[in-house]
Parts: structure tokens; sequence; C-alpha cells
């Protein structure tokens, strides 16, 4: 489970998740906090290795008010997903888009990333890869969300890139589309990496290696 706060390059993504994954309180429960606590088992467990029992515990509810509040397994997922695209996909993109200089957005962004992997109190990885990596347990909507997030990585990044060749800091020559590919590859291939344990100072010198591919 989180504890009180995970920091991200200074980001309380504890009260990240509070905002992303606003859900209105009723009172019976939290839904955001039982939110966030499922989507910490899938992000441990898999789709596949989660089952209701486990949500049930993690969750705090039984099955019955878990279908009346969220629906099945699979519409407990969605909602997952979409919490987690809205609080740690977007604190990343917020490192990003917030830095002074385009170098150092994608450093904050990918180191960002791997803060979170290797923070003990997430289960590692990214929820997103990992879960693109069991795509045959899922269905067709889910699977069209999960590239979507993919794609909208690569177009935040190019969207970025684009900006600073046009503002002169980047060569007009860089192809702002296959860099923004490189960058979301590294960083997909990064979390994948971390779970087969790769240190986190190995994967940082791959950090430095993808931002001198801007100088």
């Amino acid at each position: 489970m989180l504890s009180s706060y995970i920091v991200l390059n200074g980001i309380k993504l504890r009260q990240v998740l509070k905002t992303g994954c606003f859900m209105a309180r009723t009172k019976q429960f939290d839904e955001r906090q039982v939110l966030v606590s499922a989507m910490l088992v899938f992000w441990e467990k898999g789709y596949e290795g989660t089952s209701i029992q486990d949500l049930e515990q993690a969750m705090g509810l039984n099955r019955t008010s878990i279908y009346n509040a969220f629906g099945n397994k699979r519409a407990i997922f969605n909602r997952v997903m979409v919490c987690y695209k809205e609080s740690v996909m977007s604190a990343l993109f917020t490192e990003l888009d917030g830095a002074p200089n385009i170098k150092e957005g994608v450093r904050r962004m990918l180191n960002g990333a791997l803060d979170i992997h290797f923070d003990e109190d997430t289960p590692g990885g990214c929820l997103v890869v990992l879960s693109l990596l069991e795509s045959g347990q899922h269905d067709e909507q889910s699977q069209v969300s999960m590239q979507q997030t993919i794609k909208n990585l690569k177009h935040a990044l190019q969207t970025r890139l684009s900006k600073a060749k046009k503002s002169g800091e980047l060569s007009k020559n860089l192809d702002a589309g296959s860099t923004a590919t490189t960058i979301a590859t590294t960083m997909a291939g990064m979390m994948v990496m971390g779970k087969a344990n790769f240190t986190k100072a190995s994967l940082k010198k791959t950090v430095n290696q993808v931002v001198s591919l801007l100088d």
C-alpha cells in the first residue's frame, strides 16, 4: 500500500492520486481510496492474477458492495486504468511540461518513472506497460484504452519536442516524431528492465544517454 505519500521529483504523488482519482465520497466509503487500493492490486498481481477476493480484501468491501458501486472485475479494472492515467501518468506529463527546458523535462519525466518503480511503496513497473504484456487477458475496449495511453505519451513528447524546435532550443533537423517514439520506448523498456532487477543506477545511465540525443 502507499504510505502517506510518494515523492516524485518533489511531487507528493499521494496528493496527485487524491485529485487525479477524484470520486465522490459516499456515506459508506471513499470511492477514490478504494479505487487506489484496487489499482495497487492490479498493478502488483496483473489482471489475471487478481481475484475478486483480492479486491474485497484490498478495497475493504464485500462482493455485493463492489458490484453495486463499480460492476464486475473488468469494469473495476477499466476504472482503475482511468485513475492511473489521470494521476500517475498525468504527474509524469507535468514533469515534462513544467521543466525549464526540453532536456530537463525529458530527464525529469524518465527519472520520475524510475522513482515510481523503485519506491518501496509501489509494486514497481508501469501498470499500463505490464497490462499490455498480458494483453491476451483483456477485451478490445481495455486494449484500445491501454494502447491509447502509450500513444498519448508519444504525442505529448512529440508536441513538446516540436515546440522546442520552433523556439530554437533544439535543432531544426531533429525528427520530433521518431525521437518521441525513442523516448517513449525507453520509458516503457526501463519499466520492464526494472522488473528484471536492473538497478536504478544502471537505468539512470540510460536516461542520460537518451537525453544526450537532444544535444
